[in-house]
């Protein structure tokens, strides 16, 4: 029986534990838990005088520790052992078979993950539709086999719960949201790409992520032929927009280095992570490890000048903790010793007479270092052999003096290469542009292709009120696409 009360609508008094007399017990209310214990039988008076039950709390006389962790040992893996089942999986059979498949044997397909605007060649082991791991592709010039912690977690999104599935369409009157079917969308894209007057596009924005891609790139021109007064705009939150403009200042055109450190007897990183913020960060860190071999014929020697610890100080031979607003006076004092060390002029006529602010460059652990650079650097043996590189948070003043450099020391097609990047304006100016057409309601339909630039543009630029006002340009119509690839379906 559980908790109550004595008697039929009586006062039972609550038993006392230290007498035997049941009257006595009637003088106090009380709770009970069990007939025997609102009697007081001498079966509950016994239990109740021990703690253990019966034999609990002895040991036998030849009960050892080692024989009681043998038991609970023994418990533990059985308690284990109950727990270890398969989850119940309902499993969707092929209608038809595809031609060699083998259903539990692994399948490895090459595949590319773009980070960026900069590709990693991957390889991606499946079970059964089901990927399981990431690897490098060893084919591909970026990995060679190799990995980063970006593509090891992508395989996470996979399965992530709240992944979208399907077609969601948010109504602007009562700003709810409900599935929608393909064909519904396509008859709302095409009505707010191409209808309402719109058939040159001139409202038409399409916001993406920088991307490379071949396939992409041709979607683009497609869309701009069929819609030659649409735009479309590439934005990302964390760009490489200096290193470009600093190529045009040299160059007069927007580059994109490449760097050949497996070529290079010395290396300057300038405020610049080359094994975890880079681009092609797998690639350089296979290549430097390929000269870091005792064995080798000659090894590497790296510089470090940063303004926070990276993976990239961490393995330098040499380095220097300068502030990020330092590394430009740095760069030109090295480029003056480095000039007078070849007997050639500068590319600045006015760099000798160039008075550098800072007292910093007159501390002896920062001549020392800037010596011994410059001495490195232009050594007979490593003409040809060297590579400057410079981060992409530092200014294209830089950028531009590290191209210059990198010529001078004849390291151009040796261990820097450049390749053209195409002409467009910065990820700054072309967020910053997009979001004063939509506030000026230039703007009618808006394309989203990845990315959250409501949580990363700039806060000064209130991208989420202006969405709102190019929402309201579709004339009542708001489409959300969340849109989920599978692999092998849809």
């Amino acid at each position: 029986m559980g908790n109550g009360k004595a008697g039929n609508g009586s006062k039972q008094k609550a038993p006392d534990l230290q007498s035997s007399s049941t009257e006595s017990q009637a003088s106090e209310y009380g709770y009970w838990r069990s007939l025997n214990e609102l009697t007081q039988t001498p079966e509950f008076q016994e239990a109740l005088a021990r703690e253990f039950a019966v034999g609990g709390a002895e040991l036998p006389a030849d009960f050892s520790r080692r024989h009681f962790l043998q038991i609970m040992g023994a418990s533990l893996a059985l308690a284990g052992a109950a727990g270890c089942r398969w989850e119940k999986e309902e499993i969707t059979t092929h209608n038809e078979r595809p031609e060699g498949y083998v259903p539990g044997k692994p399948k490895q397909y090459a595949t590319a993950m773009e980070l960026g605007g900069v590709a990693t060649g991957l390889l991606v082991t499946s079970y059964d539709g089901r990927p399981i791991k990431v690897e490098g592709n060893p084919d591909h010039p970026y990995s060679k086999g190799a990995t980063d912690h970006y593509a090891q977690a992508a395989i996470l999104e996979m399965y992530d719960p709240d992944r979208s599935k399907k077609i969601i369409r948010r109504e602007n009157n009562n700003n709810k949201e409900r599935v929608a079917k393909w064909s519904e969308f396509a008859t709302v894209a095409a009505s707010a790409f191409a209808g309402n007057g719109n058939a040159n596009g001139s409202g038409v924005r399409v916001l993406s992520e920088a991307t490379r891609s071949p396939t992409v790139l041709d979607l683009r021109r497609r869309l701009l032929e069929k819609l030659p007064e649409a735009k479309w705009v590439e934005y990302e939150p964390v760009s490489r927009d200096n290193i470009s403009e600093g190529a045009r200042q040299s160059f007069g055109l927007a580059y994109r280095p490449h760097l050949a450190l497996d070529q290079a007897r010395v290396i300057v990183a300038l405020d610049e992570d080359l094994f975890a913020d880079h681009p092609a960060r797998v690639r350089y860190a296979r290549d430097f490890a390929a000269r870091r071999k005792p064995e080798a014929d000659w090894m590497s020697r790296l510089y470090a000048v940063e303004s926070a610890y990276s993976l990239t100080g961490a393995q330098a031979d040499h380095r220097l903790r300068l502030r990020a607003e330092q590394i430009l006076p740095f760069l030109i004092a090295l480029e003056e010793r480095v000039c007078k060390n070849l007997g050639i002029r500068a590319a600045d006529p006015s760099i000798a007479e160039l008075k550098v602010k800072g007292s910093f460059l007159e501390q002896d652990n920062v001549k020392d270092f800037l010596d011994a650079i410059a001495e490195d650097l232009t050594l007979n043996e490593n003409r040809g052999q060297s590579v400057l590189v410079a981060g992409a948070r530092q200014p294209a003043a830089v950028h531009a003096r590290v191209n210059w450099l990198n010529d001078a020391l004849g390291n151009v097609g040796k261990t820097v290469e450049y390749t053209a990047e195409s002409e467009r304006p910065s990820h700054a100016e072309a967020i910053k542009s997009l979001v004063d057409e939509m506030k000026g309601g230039d703007v009618s339909t808006l394309l989203i292709l990845g990315g959250n630039p409501v949580f990363d543009a700039p806060a000064d630029l209130n991208f989420a009120d202006a969405l709102v006002r190019a929402q309201l340009g579709l004339a009542g119509i708001g489409l959300e696409m969340n849109l989920a690839y599978h692999p092998g379906g849809s």
